[in-house]
């Protein structure tokens, strides 16, 4: 690292007027810094950083400012640095180590890469494992949790959580007719099986496990075949809940905190679905007449083909180790999103990026994986989730989804289209372009339909189902492709209006500019 690179550091420092997840300074102007292992151990366990001795951070009440004051002695602090990584830390910490001169003060600046996966955690010898692993959070190192702690050496161990034995259960507590289906598809899959008994394949597979000459089921089994899984594990569920504004804390306009909320259990395969139907019966739809056949095609306001993809990664890939048995995932629908919060964060080596262009293999739940690809169902493809959600959220005309990795959650959010002016900040920048895509989309969307649409095949019906919502006669008229909007209004609208089929939305001013029609 050289001057300039180091001079970039301090700016940013001073830019932010805080250190941040990266970059740490401390004054070293004296003598040696009472204490910086944590952070040692937190760039290793986390993302890496940079160390900047000799920088001094000077707080007012309007400014916070980073100065380089340089440190007492270069020789002897690198000597002191150099011994702490390579004597302190387990595993051993090799540095790089950089000086540079900044108007007369010497610089220590030391660069900490981040440990690869199988490596950490990281953590400072003379406190411990549990008491000298720290993890940086913002500008924060914050000791790792026992959690934390456990994931990193599960992953270093191979340990397979689902397949820990559930001992209160038996083979009666999994559904027989399942087992049967899987059994037949796995001896399709595997002729060989056929010389196995139907209790050998399901120990081969997974679904079983002996303990002490004693046969139980394990945590795959249970989750995939289980009649009732929550006997076991009453925690892992999926809450779906549907909030009446655009926080958690919003009220309709009726006091009520919900407008749905439904506790969804059962094995994998039954949470889906269920969670899959609540999200339908909870989306606006948009309707399509076709002229040919005369039937209906429903645009759902979320592609329903990304829903299911969020909702089985959800489900299959949470931790369903022993430290998350008292949490449950969660499905938040907003008047502007649907966030899906999953379970434990990303596994292993994984990362956003990697996942989204497929190069990332490793599965948490390796067996639960294979059994429900032999089952048949939910599971298609494996490694394609991320990468399918963008593809048809963007095919949909709706911003691509936001992933967050947070420190014990992955959480994956869709937001619909109607609000950009909420969007975060991280979509925002596409806002112009999105609106510039959505009016060519919709233009193109608009003259499909007024191709379709046969003006002698529209009915009342129709147009009852389209105005759900309040809708301005020229909205309605262009969906239904007309172009004479005063003959639709009166062959139309106005009859619709004498058998209270439909009703304005400003009833005293029935010319109003502003009028709408509604059929509910």
């Amino acid at each position: 690292m050289n001057k300039e690179d180091v001079l970039k550091l301090i700016q940013e420092l001073n830019e932010k007027q805080t250190e941040t997840i990266c970059i740490e300074a401390k004054t070293a102007r004296e003598g040696k810094p009472e204490k910086f292992y944590d952070t040692i151990s937190s760039f290793a366990n986390t993302m890496g950083g940079t160390i900047l001795f000799g920088v001094e951070e000077n707080k007012t009440k309007n400014k916070t400012e980073f100065i380089p004051v340089g440190v007492y002695d270069t020789n002897e602090l690198q000597k002191h640095i150099t011994n702490l990584c390579s004597t302190e830390f387990e595993p051993i910490i090799r540095p790089e180590i950089s000086v540079v001169n900044i108007n007369n003060n010497k610089i220590i600046a030391v660069e900490i890469n981040a440990l690869t996966p199988r490596s950490k955690p990281c953590y400072y010898k003379p406190k411990g494992l549990h008491n000298g692993s720290y993890i940086r959070v913002g500008d924060r190192d914050d000791l790792m949790t026992e959690y934390e702690i456990y994931k990193c050496i599960s992953y270093k161990d191979n340990v397979r959580d689902d397949l820990r034995p559930v001992v209160r259960a038996t083979i009666k507590d999994l559904d027989k007719k399942l087992l049967s289906r899987f059994i037949e598809n796995a001896k399709v899959d595997k002729p060989k099986l056929a010389e196995f008994s139907d209790e050998e394949i399901l120990l081969n597979y997974g679904v079983l496990t002996e303990v002490e000459d004693k046969i139980f089921p394990t945590v795959a089994g249970i989750m995939v075949f289980g009649i009732y899984p929550q006997k076991f594990f009453p925690q892992w569920f999926v809450a779906a809940i549907v909030i009446p504004g655009f926080e958690i804390a919003d009220l309709g306009e009726e006091g009520q905190r919900f407008d749905d909320n439904k506790r969804i259990e059962g094995n994998i395969s039954e949470m889906y679905e269920e969670t899959i139907a609540f999200l339908n019966r909870n989306m606006k739809v948009k309707v399509i007449i076709s002229d040919k056949t005369g039937l209906r095609t429903d645009i759902t306001q979320y592609p329903k083909d990304a829903l299911r993809e969020a909702i089985s990664n959800m489900i299959i890939h949470r931790d369903y180790s022993q430290f998350k048995t008292g949490v449950y995932s969660i499905v938040t629908v907003y008047k502007d999103r649907i966030e899906f919060r999953n379970v434990g964060n990303l596994y292993g080596s994984n990362t956003i990026e990697l996942l989204q262009t497929r190069k990332a293999m490793e599965v948490r739940n390796e067996t639960i994986v294979k059994l429900l690809e032999t089952l048949g169902g939910i599971l298609e493809n494996r490694h394609t989730g991320i990468s399918t959600m963008n593809k048809k959220m963007k095919e949909a005309n709706l911003p691509e989804p936001i992933f967050s990795n947070e420190r014990e959650d992955f959480v994956v959010t869709f937001y619909n289209g109607e609000y950009p002016e909420l969007y975060p900040e991280e979509l925002k920048h596409n806002q112009i372009k999105n609106a510039q895509v959505n009016a060519q989309v919709n233009a193109q969307v608009n003259a499909q339909v007024n191709a379709q649409v046969n003006k002698s095949q529209i009915t009342e019906e129709a147009i009852i189902e389209f105005c759900r919502e309040p809708k301005s006669l020229k909205e309605i008229t262009n969906y239904f492709g007309y172009k004479n909007v005063r003959g639709f209004r009166e062959k139309y609208i106005n009859q619709m209006l004498k058998s209270k089929k439909l009703r304005r939305t400003i009833p005293q001013k029935p010319t109003s500019s502003k009028q709408k029609y509604i059929s509910k």
